[in-house]
């Protein structure tokens, strides 16, 4: 094969071609250095933005639940979709459900000088020593919330998260509508002393009315197999029972699979809070009547952004999500199995549009 010939290139030409060659080196620097859209962008919106996320902080923030149930990956959708917005490391760490879990949680979170926002879903309302780090966090100069289950107010700098007492009023008038007759109730929860099962139980029985009799709440610890246990218990125990009530997100597909498996559901009107992704499948086949459905998509969310604001010193951000408050309320949805049930609330979604909200958001649970 030949060997190509080389033409000599005038120098003028060359000259020209190097100038040419340099602009567009320095073009192309310029553009790659050009600075990117501010962190602490703000936005409405419960989902984030499409535009490009902002410069990474030199900061984390960590939210810290209370127990570790698939309630939590939602949230944790959330906090990760804020924190690609708002260009912050985010972390959840879930906690074993004990009040020690989180004291270790805690201080180890101090000892962690990057972390400068905390939420924490209080385990107890009268945990001292968990409320004891929150003190000690915020003295070391750490922002600090809570969300889902409020805490001492002097610990916190504010709440994100559901009316519980409201949502518990409204889960005891839905299980009214349900039994105008009356009957006797029993709550299922994970941790008695937590600030929103408090909430929720004294709602319930509000809501419910006086036809409608308490007569047990039985604690599980966070246990799924304690909790199913305490179902079948309490079949057992009352002879007479009518509603079944689960107060926390896991309680729903345990009452579900304790009912299923004595195969006495005609006998009970079940009603529950959140709507896990087997507490859909169970109301799918009939096996639970209506759900209280909370928003920790939007906890979580939400609770970046506001810590993020917090710990900028950006008031703007800060009244954003509180408005002038001192919590953010994140809603409630009633989601009942279709458009035959002759349950009425101001919160009502069939199953059929729930599903279809929960696709819109890229959730599988809620």
């Amino acid at each position: 094969m030949p060997v190509p010939r080389t033409v000599p290139i005038p120098a003028k030409y060359s000259l020209a071609a190097g100038l040419l060659l340099g602009l567009l080196l320095v073009s192309g620097c310029m553009a790659k250095t050009s600075p990117p859209l501010a962190a602490g962008a703000k936005t409405g919106a419960t989902k984030p933005a499409a535009a490009a996320p902002g410069p990474k902080a030199d900061y984390r923030i960590v939210i810290i639940t209370n127990g570790s149930s698939p309630f939590w990956d939602s949230m944790d959708r959330g906090i990760q979709a804020a924190g690609t917005e708002l260009g912050v490391e985010v972390d959840l760490i879930r906690n074993d459900a004990s009040e020690g879990g989180q004291i270790r949680r805690l201080e180890q979170i101090a000892a962690r000088s990057e972390v400068k926002g905390v939420g924490v879903s209080v385990i107890e309302a009268q945990a001292a020593g968990v409320a004891e780090q929150m003190q000690a966090l915020r003295k070391a100069g750490v922002h600090v919330i809570t969300i889902d289950s409020d805490g001492p107010t002097e610990c916190r700098e504010a709440f994100i998260g559901t009316n519980n007492l409201e949502a518990g009023r409204e889960l005891g008038r839905l299980a009214r509508q349900l039994l105008p007759g009356g009957g006797k109730a029993v709550c299922f929860v994970g941790i008695m002393g937590a600030q929103n099962a408090r909430d929720r139980i004294a709602g319930f029985e509000e809501g419910a009315g006086n036809k409608i009799q308490r007569v047990d709440t039985m604690e599980d610890g966070v246990s799924e197999s304690k909790a199913r246990n305490n179902v079948t218990a309490a079949m057992q125990n009352h002879p007479d029972l009518k509603i079944l009530a689960g107060i926390w997100s896991y309680n729903a597909p345990a009452i579900a699979d304790a009912v299923e498996a004595s195969g006495r559901r005609n006998d009970f009107k079940i009603v529950a809070f959140d709507a896990e992704p087997n507490a859909i499948t169970a109301m799918e086949q009939g096996l639970i009547d209506v759900m209280v459905v909370q928003n920790p998509y939007d906890m979580g969310y939400q609770g970046v952004r506001l810590l993020n604001s917090l710990i900028r010193e950006d008031q703007a951000g800060i009244d954003d999500v509180l408005h002038g408050k001192t919590s953010r309320e994140t809603g409630l949805k009633v989601v009942v199995p279709d458009e035959s049930s002759p349950l009425k609330s101001p919160y009502l979604m069939p199953l059929k549009e729930f599903k279809t909200w929960l696709v819109s958001q890229g959730l599988e649970g809620s």
